[in-house]
């Protein structure tokens, strides 16, 4: 590699981390979190933005449904494509995407341009969301335990955050911010990934793509989603612990497929 991850302990003892694998995993868990976050964060949000863009609350319910969908779509390629363009690439190019998207969110006109920008955003989420527990993997070496399971408690939590951090931000600023709020968080972990991500690009090993495998576990991931989705609108109660466990059933599934 041409730039390797700054692994020396610092003195005290050899059961302290390396100040780099804490970087590498610190940066990594925001694009798998910021993913997460984004699938329950417009809940609160649905029927202010069925009345201000005009649209049939069944159809608003598309900004988060497309986002899920999109995301279980694109996961299984996260693997394939690590292999092909490096990890460290694929996280910086997911993110580009995924706050652009996000910008795009913002700025929507309509209920069809919010839905088409949340699929787009989803696309790049679901790349993003195993790369926390593909990087750490890589970086940790022996002490993965320990850094895994610090890195994966907040990835966990994010969906249940989701509807909390939406209604701090309505309590004070428009629906439109709930999406705008991604863009300085993309910018500065952008910044961080581009620093302190090692360069694995001598380390891609290109493979043919497993087309049977992705035809199968693709829509099957996205009808898992879409049921659990509205089996929770059903049920009533509070759909974002439905989406919870279901996030944590893919994302234990895209972590693997990585």
């Amino acid at each position: 590699m041409s730039r390797a991850p700054d692994t020396g302990s610092a003195p005290g003892g050899s059961d302290r981390l390396p100040r780099g694998i804490w970087k590498i995993a610190s940066v990594a868990a925001i694009g798998s979190f910021m993913s997460q976050l984004d699938a329950t964060i417009v809940n609160v949000s649905l029927p202010g933005l069925a009345g201000t863009l005009h649209a049939a609350f069944p159809t608003i319910q598309w900004v988060m449904s497309g986002y899920l969908l999109a995301l279980a779509l694109t996961l299984p390629l996260n693997g394939w494509l690590v292999d092909r363009i490096g990890a460290r690439a694929l996280y910086l190019w997911c993110f580009a995407a995924f706050t652009l998207a996000s910008g795009l969110c913002g700025m929507a006109w309509s209920a069809p341009s919010l839905i088409g920008f949340r699929v787009v955003q989803g696309m790049a989420g679901g790349l993003l969301a195993p790369m926390a527990q593909m990087l750490v993997a890589r970086a940790a070496g022996r002490h993965l335990p320990r850094v895994a399971s610090m890195v994966t408690m907040p990835i966990l939590l994010a969906p249940l955050l989701g509807p909390i951090v939406a209604g701090g931000i309505l309590t004070f600023a428009s629906w439109r911010w709930i999406f705008l709020f991604n863009l300085p968080v993309g910018l500065l972990a952008f910044a961080l990934a581009w620093r302190f991500l090692p360069d694995d690009r001598q380390q891609t090993c290109p493979r043919a793509l497993d087309l049977t495998g992705l035809a199968l576990l693709s829509p099957a991931l996205v009808f898992f989603l879409y049921g659990i989705d509205r089996l929770g609108q059903r049920m009533g109660g509070y759909p974002g612990v439905w989406r919870a466990a279901a996030f944590r059933a893919v994302w234990r599934v895209g972590a693997s497929e990585g």
